[in-house]
């Protein structure tokens, strides 16, 4: 007699995660900048996903509730002794081993969720933590959450180990079994409990409420950045010749070396004729300059040796970051320079370069 151990709710719930993870690890992990745009949809499905394991462990089917993979010390032994005897006691829903992994999966996978929002906030000012967090303190948080991610990728290895060689000492197959759902019941075997009436309208309210409540915390102001406006003067004189840069991209250290030294700017003559309107423009530039601001661009481009004579692509930082880009791509006409953000960045005039605000240019055949 065969019945359902895994329902259909709790069976989607693990493929989607399976999905999920990968494509997390591929483009965190791999893949160049541009593509963590897929890295946050996936981490947000993940985090949606946490949320309703945490109702269904609750008010789910007696093999998908909390009781089903909490099991005791001494039953974990038990099991793992009879797996090196090669005669593991069977289990119709999670053996202890398999309970216990499955636990600190959903924990370190919930660290993960938690450890990137963090990252995702403090670091580029987007979602739910972005007007609580510092650049700082999420950078710190993100190597965490990078020594996360390798654990879990150890984890999920044991785990699939564990599948095989349950698999074949039982001589049925787990996966296939969390595909169908479906299991042999033995003699002894006592048919799974029913979920509680209640457990769809239970994890829809969760997920509505959790969903609802970090889309009202994303709408917060983000700490360290605020759309600034930006001078007519210093559009025309200087966004005439090349983009109006953001003033957060330089100290004001460097941008009084720069306004100062106009007759030399970087090799050419950039002079403005009208010096109340040259001296507004170094004001403002040095009053918003990147002190003033807590973004991934103002603290990775401050340097103690800004001068007029070193542009932002000097930077090592700039360097490393754009290292994996054609050196074509920057010589392109509509392109010109290594210098012209705006070309990649869709968001360079706010000062912001989110990894989705990125599109690179194709090289020329």
């Amino acid at each position: 007699m065969r019945v359902t151990i895994w329902d259909l709710p709790t069976r989607l719930f693990h493929w989607l995660l399976v999905g999920a993870v990968g494509v997390c690890a591929v483009t965190g992990l791999l893949l160049p900048i541009p593509w963590l745009t897929w890295h946050f949809i996936a981490g947000f499905l993940l985090g949606a996903l946490l949320l309703f394991r945490l109702v269904w462990a609750v008010f789910g089917p007696e093999h998908s509730r909390w009781t089903g993979f909490t099991p005791s010390p001494a039953a974990v032994i038990l099991h793992l002794k009879g797996v090196l005897r090669g005669h593991p006691p069977r289990t119709l829903g999670h053996n202890p081993a398999g309970g216990l992994m499955i636990l600190g999966l959903l924990l370190v996978l919930s660290a993960l969720v938690v450890t990137g929002l963090c990252a995702l906030g403090g670091m580029f000012k987007q979602g739910p933590l972005a007007f609580a967090l510092s650049f700082d303190g999420a950078s710190a948080i993100k190597e965490v959450h990078e020594l996360l991610a390798y654990l879990l990728l150890g984890m999920a290895g044991l785990h699939v180990t564990g599948v095989l060689v349950e698999s074949w000492l039982q001589r049925e197959s787990l996966i296939l079994t969390m595909i169908t759902g479906n299991k042999d019941l033995h003699k002894g075997d006592m048919a799974p409990k029913p979920r509680h009436r209640q457990a769809f309208a239970a994890a829809g309210l969760v997920l509505a409420l959790g969903l609802g409540g970090a889309f009202a915390l994303s709408k917060l102001p983000p700490r360290g950045w605020h759309p600034l406006e930006v001078p007519v003067a210093y559009t025309d004189e200087c966004g005439s010749c090349h983009m109006a840069y953001h003033p957060s991209l330089l100290p004001a250290e460097a941008w009084a070396a720069i306004t100062g030294n106009l007759l030399n700017h970087f090799g050419e003559d950039a002079v403005i004729p009208n010096k109340v309107k040259a001296a507004a423009i170094a004001e403002w530039l040095a009053a918003n300059a990147s002190e003033n601001w807590d973004t991934l661009a103002a603290n990775r481009l401050r340097y103690p040796d800004a001068s007029a004579s070193r542009p932002i692509t000097g930077n090592n930082w700039w360097k490393r970051r754009h290292r994996h880009i054609d050196d074509t791509i920057f010589h392109q006409k509509n392109i010109r320079t290594r210098s012209n953000c705006a070309a990649c960045h869709g968001d360079a005039a706010d000062g912001l370069f989110a990894p989705q605000a990125i599109k690179i240019p194709k090289a020329p055949l």
